[in-house]
């Protein structure tokens, strides 16, 4: 019996197989030649897996409706309109099951730590989250609750591609730092200006989070997040700051699964065939 999980991430697809006895796992950028090209990649990795695959889990970064069918993708418009679960279904041969990336990755996160009350942030391409509060997901009236990324920071910021200003991604995505900065993106990482600003604005964020649901940890994660040194540290040394007398801050730690909380997170929702804790 194997399970198998996707990440359908902005920059690159990663695939894990998960049986009792071992596992499989292939990591791989996105070749940027249109949606043929992906979607070659795509089944190229899939039929490399290992055989008798019982579920999939796919934690995706486009929005992707009941059906399976991607909605909307900013960064890979070409994606639109595909039907992404009869995609992987016929490649694999077993059903698949859908979920944002930043909501899996919260689940996987407070499974690895037994926390019944933990948000996640993920600075990857973009800006991802989900919240789990009481043990549960969050999910809000229309299923879609934990889109921190679109959290409205700064009115006057700069463009979002959701259509907004200032949201929290269109602050601190590593293409918005470069436009900010004049930095190529491997530099991003050793300035210690952008960490100090990152922190800063995620120190607003953790607030903001504990005043709306209180949460007891927050957990930092994604491949630019990671990348950032000391930067939890410095968001929970930066939050304090807007601390109110008598109230207490979460705790705020790298993500446990590091820079693949969101593919753990699509191997819980394979092997649980849900996302309900």
């Amino acid at each position: 019996m194997t399970f198998l999980a996707l990440d359908i991430g902005g920059t690159k697809l990663a695939v894990r197989a998960a049986s009792a006895d071992k596992t499989w796992e292939r990591i791989e950028p996105w070749p940027r030649d249109g949606v043929e090209s992906d979607l070659a990649l795509l089944r190229a990795v899939l039929a490399a897996a290992p055989p008798e695959v019982v579920r999939a889990g796919v934690s995706a970064a486009p929005t992707v409706d009941l059906d399976g069918r991607v909605t909307a993708w900013p960064s890979r418009p070409s994606w639109c309109g595909l039907d992404l679960r009869r995609t992987i279904e016929e490649t694999i041969g077993a059903p698949v099951l859908f979920g944002d990336d930043g909501t899996l990755a919260a689940v996987a996160e407070a499974e690895a730590s037994g926390c019944a009350d933990l948000v996640y942030l993920g600075l990857g391409t973009g800006v991802g989250g989900g919240v789990i509060s009481d043990g549960r997901l969050l999910r809000g009236a229309w299923g879609t609750a934990g889109e921190l990324g679109h959290l409205p920071m700064d009115p006057a910021g700069p463009p979002c591609r959701c259509g907004r200003g200032g949201c929290l991604q269109a602050l601190l995505s590593p293409e918005a730092l470069s436009r900010r900065t004049g930095l190529p993106s491997e530099e991003l990482v050793t300035s210690g200006k952008v960490v100090a600003f990152v922190a800063e604005t995620l120190a607003r964020v953790v607030v903001l989070l504990s005043e709306l649901v209180q949460p007891s940890r927050v957990h930092i994660g994604g491949g630019f997040g990671v990348a950032l040194p000391g930067l939890p540290a410095r968001v929970g040394e930066r939050s304090r700051v807007w601390i109110r007398q008598g109230h207490r801050l979460p705790a705020v730690a790298t993500a446990a699964f590091g820079a693949h909380a969101s593919l753990a997170g699509a191997m819980v929702l394979a092997r649980t065939g849900g996302t309900k804790r």
